[in-house]
């Protein structure tokens, strides 16, 4: 069988939010087990081709036949717009059925979905509830974005020891948001002893492993205002000139940032 492609992960309305959705499973090195397994693979391969409606019937296919993973990546492609205009509607359907099934890609996907008012009201406190249900059965996204929440949202879910575990939790699993956050912390102390050695070291770590524009630009700051390391200005424009190139916005006079 063919090796499928593999599908870039970020989209764009996630780009200056710290909170993630889950992404699609990659299928690089993919060992399908049974038939839903064929299909879902070949319709990320047909997605990442560009033939979309291929793709869309495929998945709808693998999900029919109970493949979390199809119902999950179908989802998250009705929410991104790849087989169209977004439909935030149809991608709840889909997200509120696995989640009736367990599946912890889904319950994380719904907190981020009420957290953002995607296809219905704003609620910090559902997703709140979602994201805790996800990260109970392992959800790494999930742990990432309690962290920020806990850590960054103002008023009674501000949580900062909750924060930070679940920072550490996420970091340790190879969340690069989780990392982020980390940096974040030691910088400004959330939790945890101020450290400007650490602050660096973890946002360092974090856009190492791929934490997009967020993190290219605090690391940035830190080169720039010499927090946990030497001022280095040329590294300070490199990094910004390339958080800016992966969609961040920076004030070129006042370099302002805000962690939330």
């Amino acid at each position: 069988m063919k090796k499928p492609a593999i599908i870039d992960s970020e989209i764009e309305f996630t780009v200056f939010n710290h909170s993630v959705l889950t992404p699609p499973h990659e299928v690089e090195d993919y060992d399908p087990k049974d038939g839903a397994d064929v299909i879902y693979a070949m319709a990320m391969d047909f997605i990442a081709e560009g033939r979309t409606e291929q793709g869309k019937k495929d998945l709808e296919s693998a999900y029919r036949l109970g493949s979390w993973r199809a119902g999950n990546t179908l989802a998250y492609g009705l929410s991104a717009g790849w087989f169209g205009q977004r439909d935030y509607q149809a991608h709840l359907v889909i997200l509120r059925n696995l989640v009736e099934q367990g599946s912890r890609d889904a319950m994380s996907n719904l907190g981020y979905a009420y957290q953002h008012g995607l296809g219905l009201k704003k609620s910090i406190r559902w997703a709140v509830y979602w994201y805790e249900k996800a990260a109970e059965r392992g959800s790494i996204e999930a742990m990432s974005n309690l962290a920020h929440v806990y850590l960054f949202q103002e008023g009674k879910y501000k949580n900062e020891d909750r924060g930070v575990l679940m920072a550490f939790k996420g970091a340790d699993l190879g969340s690069e948001t989780a990392m982020n956050a980390l940096g974040l912390c030691y910088e400004n102390g959330y939790g945890v002893p101020l450290s400007n050695r650490r602050a660096f070291e973890w946002m360092n770590k974090a856009v190492e492993n791929g934490a997009g524009a967020p993190a290219e630009h605090n690391l940035a700051r830190f080169y720039r205002k010499g927090i946990g390391t030497e001022v280095d200005k040329a590294k300070a424009d490199e990094w910004d000139r390339i958080a800016a190139e992966h969609g961040y916005k920076i004030d070129p006079k006042t370099k302002n940032y805000d962690p939330r």
